[in-house]
């Protein structure tokens, strides 16, 4: 038995890892490069562990990573097979025309987000039954509009760091020219000759 240390609100418990509950689940994460790409907010699904101490209320949520999986290997290998697709794209919850009562009914039909729904067959689509053609073109509208808005949105950033690239090199100009008129002699007028 391995002997683990959790360090929760700053007290240190000693368990056995026998005596550790631990769940593996998946957690969606918003990916930031692809949402400012898009203009939408898109998720990725990202693998977490809960490890939570028996007769304690003390639970660490954290990111899995290599240590972990081996260290629970028997739990991480039922988590992936119960779980065997991560899901990447904008989830169904991120959609304001989409009802919860929609939502589950889709999710039943193992639609969980946008991406899924209008890449859907057109067989599949009668039967999923939430006014389902509907909802793609409801779904397609806001794709492209997010695309848009990010496409203005980009124009409107480049255009101000522009901006503000030219102030800069106006105020280096600005300042070279001062520089110069400054270091540059006088004209000097030209001496004339007293006569003889």
């Amino acid at each position: 038995m391995l002997q683990v240390n959790l360090a929760q609100n700053g007290e240190v418990i000693d368990r056995t890892d026998d005596s550790l509950l631990v769940r593996f689940f998946l957690h969606p994460e918003l990916d930031e490069k692809r949402s400012n790409e898009d203009g939408r907010p898109i998720y990725k699904d990202v693998e977490m562990v809960e490890i939570m101490s028996a007769g304690s209320r003390d639970v660490l949520h954290k990111k899995s990573d290599d240590i972990l999986k081996r260290r629970f290997k028997r739990q991480y290998e039922a988590f992936k097979s119960a779980n065997s697709e991560v899901l990447v794209g904008t989830p169904l919850g991120q959609f304001p025309f989409i009802s919860a009562s929609e939502r589950k009914e889709l999710e039943y039909f193992n639609i969980f987000t946008g991406e899924q729904l209008i890449a859907m067959p057109d067989g599949n689509i009668d039967k999923v039954g939430v006014n389902g053609r509907d909802l793609i073109k409801k779904v397609k509208a806001f794709f492209d509009m997010a695309k848009d808005t990010s496409i203005v949105s980009k124009m409107t950033s480049e255009n101000e760091s522009l901006k503000r690239e030219m102030a800069l090199i106006k105020e280096q100009m600005d300042k070279i020219l001062k520089m110069q008129k400054d270091v540059e002699p006088e004209a000097k007028e030209p001496k004339s000759k007293k006569g003889i």
